[in-house]
């Protein structure tokens, strides 16, 4: 048996899901180290990754250097860019609030 669920139900589970992971980030692990590390995985100059999220260059710059934090609107493009990855952004992500669990403890 499918379940079919409303999309605006699925949005918005999906936007608490992300709330929820960016106050996880925030909270218990450099989220500027994150970044670093997809935009890495991705094979990307920051001014590349910067082109892909619609950000200047000092934008992500200043993100991989803690000096200021992704917007709800940059993360949610960071997660698309996780899901396009695959398995490979699964294992990053998981990799990270592993890291974040243990630090928690």
């Amino acid at each position: 048996m499918t379940v079919q669920i409303l999309p605006q139900v699925r949005d918005k589970w999906r936007d608490n899901c992300l709330n929820l992971l960016i106050m996880e980030l925030g909270k218990l692990l450099k989220i500027s180290d994150f970044i670093r590390e997809l935009r890495q995985q991705l094979n990307l100059s920051q001014e590349k990754f910067a082109a892909k999220l619609g950000v200047s260059l000092r934008t992500v710059n200043r993100w991989e250097n803690g000096s200021t934090v992704p917007s709800q609107m940059a993360l949610k493009l960071v997660e698309e860019m996780l899901q396009k990855m695959g398995e490979s952004g699964k294992r990053l992500l998981n990799e990270y609030l592993l890291i974040a669990q243990r630090e928690d403890s």
